[in-house]
């Protein structure tokens, strides 16, 4: 089953580390690996700040998000699929991901999709690691294996910190409840 689109959810039993509360959206899930965005993790950098260090005018409010503890120099946009530019991969009918270096100059005039964050760095898993540690197979937990949730725009977009964890954590009982009344 692919997991692309899906978001994965920290369960409370994690604590005192980065993944403590973290709300990613796996961006890919195949045979090779996974890549995924923490949502609710915002940097301390504006990015109107992130924009002028780039020598871009962008005058938007807001923060950059921190996607994770892989590839810290990599920008990368999650936003709404109507939207394209030079590098953008399709994760759904509701979510793209673009990475091109114009994406601060689309954003400067006004070329941008509906919703969207942008993030430095991204969370990674080898070939079949994310499947172990949602199964709780050794060596991971199954005390602190991953909730679930179908990823919507509202979750994704207009949430952010504890918000974003409290919605996401409710939406995946909710959906396992539903699975269960089927």
């Amino acid at each position: 089953m692919n997991l692309a689109g899906t978001l994965l959810i920290a369960p409370p039993s994690i604590r005192g580390n980065f993944w403590q509360k973290t709300v990613i959206f796996l961006t890919e899930n195949h045979n090779k690996g996974s890549v995924g965005l923490v949502l609710n993790k915002a940097s301390q950098m504006s990015i109107k700040e992130f924009a002028s260090q780039h020598n871009v005018n962008l005058d938007i409010a807001g923060f950059v998000h921190i996607g994770g503890p892989v590839n810290v120099k990599a920008l990368t946009m999650l936003h709404t699929a109507e939207w394209k530019c030079s590098n953008t991969m399709q994760i759904n009918d509701q979510f793209s991901i673009s990475s091109s270096p114009d994406i601060l100059t689309n954003l400067a005039m006004g070329n941008s999709p509906k919703k969207w964050r942008l993030f430095v760095g991204l969370c990674g898993w080898t070939a079949g690691q994310l499947e172990n540690e949602m199964k709780g197979t050794q060596p991971y937990d199954h005390n602190q294996s991953w909730l679930t949730a179908s990823a919507n725009k509202s979750i994704v977009f207009d949430h952010d910190s504890q918000t974003q964890w409290t919605e996401s954590i409710e939406h995946s009982g909710s959906e396992f409840v539903q699975s269960i009344l089927a």
